[in-house]
């Protein structure tokens, strides 16, 4: 249910959810805003099989740009645009306020709660541990 909102949200800015994560990471990680493919990846928001179908679609629309490394042309690294950036942060105040809006119902013994469940799954999740 919560990913079936935040991609109806997500797309409402007109980029794919996988997209968002993808110009998530590149604001998250401050000035000067780039990272390698590589380093998209290892952040674990984008699945590494999709990430540059993304890329080249951030690209197409001016959110992200490819620059190579002056000293090593083999490295590339993705940036934000400005347009990017303003964008990451329009989607990440909207679901912020989604988020707010969804735990606004538990008291804060239910949310400690939840974070901690969530914690253990994520965890399973990351490390391949097949549900019982």
């Amino acid at each position: 249910m919560y990913v079936g909102l935040v991609g109806r949200t997500v797309r409402e800015y007109g980029i794919s959810l996988p997209a968002c994560e993808l110009l998530a990471t590149l604001r998250d990680v401050g000035e000067p805003y780039h990272r390698t493919m590589g380093e998209v990846a290892a952040a674990g928001k984008v699945r590494a099989g999709g990430l540059t179908q993304h890329a080249d679609r951030l690209e197409a629309v001016g959110l992200i740009r490819r620059e190579r490394d002056a000293d090593d042309r083999r490295i590339v690294r993705l940036c934000p645009t400005p347009e990017g950036i303003a964008l990451s942060e329009r989607v990440f105040a909207a679901r912020s306020a989604q988020e707010r809006e969804l735990l606004a119902g538990l008291g804060p013994a239910d949310r400690r709660r939840l974070s901690g469940l969530l914690g253990a799954l994520g965890q399973t999740l990351g490390a391949g541990i097949p549900e019982q």
